[in-house]
This record gives C-alpha cells, sequence and structure tokens, in this order.
C-alpha cells in the first residue's frame, strides 16, 4: 500500500468516525431535550388537544434540541414570530428575512403555552383540531399545509423525529406517566430532570413514617426559605396566562399564601378565596394559584383523573370554581372521583338510569 493510500483512507476513516461522534451527540441531545420538556408537551396535549409527539417533535427541530439562539436567549422553542398582535418582549433573529421580530418569553413554560394558543386560536389551523391525537402524520402534513413552516420537507422533518424517538408514546400517556415513559424509553433519568414541578419534600414525606423531632422539622423549614427566593428571580416573570383567560403561578415548595400575596401585592384573603381555600395550609407545590376569579366552567368539556388528583386539584388545574366542578358532576362536597373517571368541566354529567 502506498503512503498516498494510506494517508487517504486514514483519513476517510477518520470522518467516518468523526461523524458517528456528531450523530450519536445529537441524539443524546434530543434525548436530554425530551426528558426536559415531554411534560410540558403531554400537559398542553390535555389542554388543548394537540399531539404531545408534534409538540416535542417541533420543539426538538426548531431549537436544534435546544441549542438555538432563540432558545438560549429567548426561551423561543418554536419560532414564532412576533405578529400584529404581540406585545410582549421581542428579539431579532435573522430567518427568513435579517432582523426578523421574533417572541421572547421570561420561561420555556410559557413559551410552550404560547405555541398551544398560537395553534388553538387561528382559524387557518382549525382543520388540524379534527384530527386525532394519535394521528402524528396528519399533523405534520396539516401544519405544513397551513403555513407553519416555509420548508417543503417540514413534515418529513417531524415524522423522522417522533419515529426516532417513539414520541408517539406520549400522545396516549398522563402528565403522571411521563416519568415512567421516559425511562422506559431512553433509560433511568432523576425525577428532578423531567418533572418541573417535583418537590423533593413531598417525596421525603411520603416515604418517611416517623414524625420529625422539633430539630428537623426546624432544618426542613429553614432549607425551604432558602430555597424559594433562589427560584423567585422575577416574580412577574412567573405569571402565566390560563386558558380560562386568568393569570396564574404554579405554587413553589415552601411558599405559602402570606407570602405570596406580599409578593404580589394582594389581598391574602381575597387570594384564598379566588383560589377556594379555606386553610392557608392546604396550598401545596406545582398546584395552579390564580390572582382572579376561576369562571364556572373549565377550560376543555372533560377531564380524565388521574393519580394524585382530587376534586380541589382538578379544579385548580381546569380553572373552574370547586362548587360548580361537584355541581356540573352531581357529586357530593367532599367525594372524590376514582382514577381514570371522567369528569365534566361544560354541561352537567348525565343522571344514571
Amino acid at each position: 500500500m502506498t503512503k498516498t493510500k494510506f494517508l487517504y483512507r486514514f483519513l476517510i476513516l477518520g470522518l467516518l468516525c468523526a461523524g458517528e461522534m456528531l450523530l450519536a451527540q445529537r441524539h443524546q441531545r434530543d434525548i436530554d431535550y425530551i426528558r426536559k420538556h415531554a411534560v410540558y408537551a403531554v400537559e398542553e396535549m390535555h389542554l388543548y388537544k394537540i399531539p404531545a409527539s408534534i409538540t416535542l417533535a417541533q420543539g426538538i427541530h426548531e431549537t436544534g434540541g435546544g441549542q438555538s439562539r432563540l432558545a438560549d436567549l429567548a426561551n423561543n422553542h418554536f419560532g414564532i414570530k412576533c405578529k400584529n398582535e404581540w406585545t410582549g418582549p421581542t428579539i431579532s433573529h435573522d430567518d427568513d428575512a435579517k432582523g426578523e421580530c421574533f417572541r421572547k418569553y421570561a420561561s420555556v413554560h410559557e413559551s410552550y403555552r404560547d405555541h398551544s394558543l398560537f395553534l388553538a386560536e387561528r382559524p387557518y389551523y382549525k382543520d388540524l383540531f379534527r384530527l386525532r391525537l394519535t394521528d402524528y402524520k396528519g399533523w405534520a402534513n396539516g401544519l405544513k399545509r397551513a403555513g407553519y413552516a416555509t420548508n417543503p420537507r417540514y413534515p418529513q422533518l417531524l415524522i423522522s423525529k417522533i419515529e426516532t424517538y417513539d414520541l408517539h408514546q406520549f400522545d396516549v400517556i398522563q402528565v403522571s406517566e411521563v416519568h415512567d415513559k421516559l425511562v422506559s424509553l431512553y433509560g433511568q433519568v432523576e425525577r428532578s430532570v423531567t418533572d418541573p414541578y417535583y418537590d423533593p419534600f413531598s417525596e421525603q414525606e411520603t416515604q418517611v413514617a416517623t414524625v420529625p423531632t422539633r430539630q428537623q422539622e426546624q432544618e426542613r423549614q429553614e432549607t425551604r426559605k432558602m430555597e424559594v427566593p433562589k427560584r423567585m428571580v422575577n416574580a412577574r416573570a412567573r405569571i402565566l396566562r390560563h386558558p380560562i383567560g386568568r393569570e396564574y403561578i404554579e405554587v413553589m415548595p415552601g411558599e405559602t399564601i402570606h407570602q405570596i400575596a406580599k409578593l404580589y401585592k394582594v389581598d391574602e384573603t381575597r387570594l384564598m378565596r379566588n383560589n377556594d381555600l379555606d386553610d392557608p395550609t392546604k396550598l401545596r407545590a406545582g398546584q395552579y394559584l390564580f390572582f382572579a376569579p376561576k369562571r364556572n366552567r373549565g377550560s376543555m368539556s372533560r377531564y380524565t383523573v388521574q393519580r394524585g388528583d382530587n376534586m380541589y386539584i382538578i379544579s385548580q388545574k381546569a380553572g373552574i370554581k370547586l362548587n360548580q366542578l361537584y355541581r356540573r358532576n352531581r357529586m357530593s362536597v367532599g367525594e372524590e372521583p376514582q382514577i381514570g373517571e371522567v369528569l365534566y368541566l361544560r354541561g352537567t354529567k348525565p343522571r344514571r338510569r
């Protein structure tokens, strides 16, 4: 073998190895993205009837697995441009033209919610919502037909992501099942990575059967007090808009009604009344907390009860007054539903014959 042929083969082998390394890195990057954001995608699916697989595939594609400039600087995971109605923060970014206006979000969760609203509130996407949640191919092609993207291969790109990472499996599960599904698909991962609502304190309390000593309880409370301010960098940025049109926040571990009322300069009694709270100690980490009264009907017509749900938590998720949730489902106050039971959020549950 001549020296030239040897160098040529060495170069080819090196390029192949480099290519394989890049593919492996891209694969792992995409999986890391799915692990971090699958909960949001499934949550939005149950609220707005957009397949979680489509949302995740769009997020991976639009951000390059979370690496894009828009995702990094603006939390914009879906390439949504400003449009005429946008009044929030913006960022300039080169896309179809130089220096185009794109939306900027306070959090990734806000980007996912705006993506849902962007599709649900525009008439040219209405035909998509006639498709089944499991018809990801129909959704991918329908997005292109409706003008979501200019790339003629956009449907194929989404379908490829969905089938490569089995994202369609997220279209048939509840939010409470996301972590276990991620583990089964991609291997073991800490719940703190996959669940943005994860509260290590509540898990610890569930596992430990003994009553903590006064000193242990004091230390635990001090740890919580120290944790909250770190995560509460920008109080305004935490505020999200629910499908019922009301602003809300998600309660952080260790927060109290008194702290939240003081932080947002709202009346504590009114805050409790808006959220059907008769006892401030019943506030739970991860639940929604509204700044205005909830509505007499929910954000969707039906809700399937998940593990860990109760009537109060469901009323907060759906933005419906607790007494109306009981009334619409012909249930007595204090009665709780079973996992898998379908509750009515609009209309009234038919009487049993």
